[in-house]
């Protein structure tokens, strides 16, 4: 049986949001989907990972001998995401995201080349898209300015434009690189009924969005093992 490890933070544990805004996994219950398997999945997410977290976890994985077929690399959300608190109080002043394009790209380029040396196929995915204004709701539904923040941002959708070159920077680092793509943000983007897959935060899923996310990421392992 072929085994796959997935390098991730919280989508890819199935996170959703309650309606007070109180995190909770749900990752088994995806996972029943797919009871008859022909692949073992060994699920290495972790809430709030970037992809720093990740080289690190993966560097410790390959020193305990890791045995795997595929390794997919999924992080992004985290890493585009800013200090918005210090963006409310200074919103005249630069801000950098958790990790800087230029960062982001090298570090996933290290993983890339860290598994290829231990004979583990690396695979890239696109990121899921996120809703700008529900995720401006959630920055400020405990007191934080909109007003500051948007003075910052310039407009809402910036949120969702600084996300997508996250997304974009993994299809050209898998072109440039020959690693296999998986196509997640097109099958979102293609989806009428999109607004039902986001989760209230704007950035988590839906059961129904998760079953899509995963859903994807399933076909084309069973692409690749058939």
């Amino acid at each position: 049986m072929a085994r796959a490890y997935i390098y991730g933070d919280s989508l890819l544990k199935a996170t959703m949001p309650d309606e007070q805004f109180r995190y909770h996994f749900h990752l088994p219950e995806v996972m029943e989907r797919y009871s008859g398997r022909q692949t073992e999945v060994v699920n290495r997410s972790k809430m709030g990972a970037t992809v720093r977290k990740g080289q690190a976890l993966l560097e410790h994985d390959l020193r305990r001998g890791m045995q795997a077929d595929y390794a997919l690399i999924a992080y992004g959300g985290n890493d585009s995401d800013f200090d918005w608190d210090a963006v409310q109080a200074h919103p005249q002043e630069s801000h950098l995201p958790r990790t800087t394009l230029a960062d982001f790209k090298e570090i996933l380029l290290c993983m890339i080349r860290e598994l290829r040396e231990r004979g583990v196929q690396p695979v890239l995915m696109t990121l899921p898209p996120i809703d700008a204004q529900r995720y401006l709701d959630f920055l400020c539904r405990e007191g934080r300015s909109r007003e500051r923040i948007l003075d910052w941002l310039g407009d809402t959708q910036r949120i969702y434009r600084h996300q997508e070159l996250y997304s974009d920077t993994v299809a050209r680092l898998a072109y440039e690189t020959g690693t296999p793509l998986i196509g997640v943000r097109e099958m979102f983007l293609d989806e009428k009924r999109l607004p039902k897959l986001i989760a209230a935060d704007g950035i988590h899923m839906t059961m129904e969005g998760y079953g899509k996310l995963f859903d994807t990421l399933a076909d084309w392992l069973r692409g690749m093992v058939a």
